[in-house]
């Protein structure tokens, strides 16, 4: 059996739960191979619009990467779509039938949204395999992690996200041993235990070396397909070598869309934001 076969398999894996009143979003055009709709989004904090009118759409199995200047309402977004920031007004949607402005975090998070920040949060004193497992969706209580003895599919799960992010020859090294790169990896691949059908990526290659920035995008583009993508990213180069769909965020709203060659080459994206070496 393939990995991606195997991926398929696991949708046993996914819960249904009750806060998720089905319904239909009676504004959703756009077709049913958008995942993600955002539309006219507007957030301010004390006067100062951070999200302007935000209109957004992801098509499902996307890899769309997110860019802009500081300030241009990339996090702000982020937070919206988790429900750490509730708009002013505006609609998120996440497929047909799950209004996100309705949902707590948690249930966010439950619903198949995973987000990793910029900084890797890791247990460092705990091994690889550990943090995974520790990572693994479903109910948690301490008596449970402690005393818990792992399926043989839980098992295979694990092995399986191992080799997706690359890490199988450290599973039982500790995580507070790995390079910032494989930290970074093995953050996705504690949200990949979760099973998420969207990923919210925040700048991943900070601060990475040229190797580990080509293997997280070989990581994040062998990703896409299977989970929906959702990349906000500053260093340019990395973004032109995976992003096939680009959105550049400028004052809280979208300034521009497309390939990377078609915004690099939009007068407007050149002046606000990539300057004369976009040219």
């Amino acid at each position: 059996m393939s990995l991606r076969d195997f991926a398929r398999s696991m949708t046993d894996r996914e819960h249904v739960y009750d806060f998720l009143v089905p319904k239909v979003n009676p504004m959703l055009t756009v077709g049913h191979g958008c995942l993600l709709y955002l539309e006219g989004l507007t957030v301010s904090f004390d006067g100062f619009k951070a999200i302007n009118d935000l209109n957004l759409y992801i098509n499902e199995g996307e890899l769309r990467c997110i860019i802009g200047p500081n300030g241009a309402g990339k996090t702000t977004m982020m937070d919206i779509i988790t429900g750490k920031t509730r708009p002013d007004s505006g609609s998120a949607w996440f497929g047909q039938n799950i209004d996100l402005l309705e949902l707590s975090e948690p249930e966010i998070a439950q619903a198949g949204i995973g987000r990793k920040f910029q900084k890797p949060t890791v247990f460092e004193n705990q091994t690889v395999f550990n943090n995974l497992e520790l990572a693994m969706a479903g109910a948690k209580t301490v008596r449970s992690t402690l005393f818990a003895k792992l399926s043989s599919s839980d098992i295979d799960y694990i092995d399986y996200v191992l080799k997706q992010i690359g890490l199988e020859p450290q599973r039982f090294l500790l995580a507070g041993a790995l390079s910032h790169g494989q930290k970074q990896w093995l953050e996705i691949g504690m949200l990949l235990m979760q099973n998420p059908k969207l990923l919210l990526v925040d700048e991943p290659v900070a601060g990475m070396t040229h190797q580990e920035m080509d293997r997280t995008g070989e990581l994040l583009t062998s990703l896409a397909g299977e989970r929906t993508i959702v990349l906000v990213e500053h260093d340019m180069d990395f973004v032109r070598s995976i992003a096939k769909n680009v959105t550049v965020l400028h004052q809280g709203s979208v300034l521009a869309e497309g390939t990377m060659d078609q915004v690099q080459s939009n007068p407007k994206v050149v002046e606000v934001y990539l300057g004369e070496e976009a040219c």
